[in-house]
């Protein structure tokens, strides 16, 4: 008899840990640059997922504030160049 095993989808059709193979597939196939992984025990799955998901948030969060600096250098240029058009 074989050990469970628990597959982590990291990215697929929705992420989270599964008991079976046939589960993680459902979530894998069709699934343009899906990522799973097997763990022998749920606490490593957990593990990971967790980590995964951290980072996931991490990047959005990165990402926000750079598309707010971006925004915030647009304005002050703009604000800049109309303060500079007033002066001529």
């Amino acid at each position: 008899m074989s050990e469970q095993k628990y597959y982590v989808v990291f990215h697929g059709k929705k992420a989270g840990i599964y008991r079976s193979w046939i589960e993680c597939a459902r979530m894998i196939i069709g699934v343009k640059g899906s990522r799973f992984e097997s763990f022998e025990s749920e606490s490593d799955a957990n593990e990971a997922l967790d980590k995964y998901q951290g980072k996931e948030v991490e990047a959005e969060t990165d990402i926000k504030q750079l598309s707010a600096n971006i925004i915030f250098a647009f304005v002050l240029g703009f604000m800049i160049g109309v303060k500079n058009s007033c002066k001529n």
